[in-house]
């Protein structure tokens, strides 16, 4: 087991620095665990067999990439149009054959930066980028890509002793009215913990709060994922969140808001408050202007 330590949290600016700086800003600053941990691996083995990849291939309809609304008074109104020109830009580009999109738009540009960052450390293999799969997947029926019923027959013909092992959002492993429930807990399990993460809607944000003392976030976060930005920008990274936003370089960017900026940090900051995803795109841009466009 590789454990994210204080260690993470005391190096990272560090790794949210180098990660950028690794990738020529590929990725943002919530990878900064990925470069993290692919050290820690690499003194276990030289090569990562990775998933990635694997349900943008099988799964082509659910997507990852896609764009966003910014928060309202972040950004400056002059600003705005470049963002909408960039969703219609999107909404041209996703026509056509949704693997198409998966292996040939999302594969290269919103994953490669991962990869990159990876390949730093480790060799990276993925059995999903093969060509032949690309291309049957390229001939499959929507019909079959529409649930994951194909990706649990796929591991069973690899081995049946795998497939009844339950994954972690309770699919393959018994089929009964045990696997049912179990996979009705997991799930909800999975969405609980993007609810108590960086999806948090503000208004839970505000009952969460006030119910802070009873820690409830602890009953899940971290079953499903490594990395709780959340919890982590409001009282372990608090510190570095207020020296890099709040910091004159930041607030006077051309493109932002500077009120807002200081309304989103002290909110989150608070805890009644989740912009966990404003201040992601904060710091990556904030770090992008100091590594490779501000005047050294």
């Amino acid at each position: 087991m590789i454990s994210l330590g204080n260690d993470f949290f005391a190096r990272f600016p560090y790794y949210a620095e180098r990660s950028m700086y690794l990738t020529d800003a590929g990725v943002d600053v919530t990878r900064s665990p990925d470069l993290y941990l692919s050290e820690k691996a690499r003194e276990i083995a030289p090569v990562r067999m990775t998933g990635l990849y694997g349900d943008e291939i099988q799964r082509p309809q659910v997507r990852a990439f896609k764009p966003g609304d910014p928060a309202p008074g972040l950004f400056s109104p002059s600003f705005l149009p470049h963002v909408g020109a960039a969703r219609e830009t999107y909404a041209r580009i996703i026509k056509g054959h949704p693997t198409s999109f998966a292996a040939f738009r999302q594969a290269p540009w919103h994953h490669y930066g991962i990869l990159s960052l990876e390949q730093t450390q480790l060799a990276v293999r993925t059995p999903f980028l093969d060509n032949d799969f690309v291309r049957t997947a390229f001939r499959a029926p929507q019909s079959v890509t529409a649930n994951n019923d194909l990706r649990v027959r796929l591991i069973g013909d690899g081995n049946t002793t795998l497939q009844q092992i339950r994954t972690d959002r309770g699919f393959a492993g018994n089929p009964g009215l045990g696997g049912w429930a179990a996979r009705n807990f997991l799930e909800f399990t999975f969405k609980a913990e993007y609810a108590y993460d960086y999806g948090m809607p503000q208004w839970l944000a505000g009952l969460a709060h006030f119910f802070s003392p009873l820690r409830l976030e602890r009953l899940f976060l971290g079953r499903h994922k490594v990395y709780h930005y959340r919890a982590w920008y409001r009282d372990f990274l608090a510190g570095y969140v207020q020296e890099m936003l709040l910091d004159s370089r930041t607030l006077v960017r051309p493109y932002l808001e500077r009120k807002g900026v200081e309304a989103i940090v002290q909110g989150h900051l608070k805890g009644n408050r989740n912009y966990a995803t404003e201040i992601h795109k904060l710091l990556s841009l904030e770090l992008l202007h100091r590594l490779f466009l501000d005047a050294r």
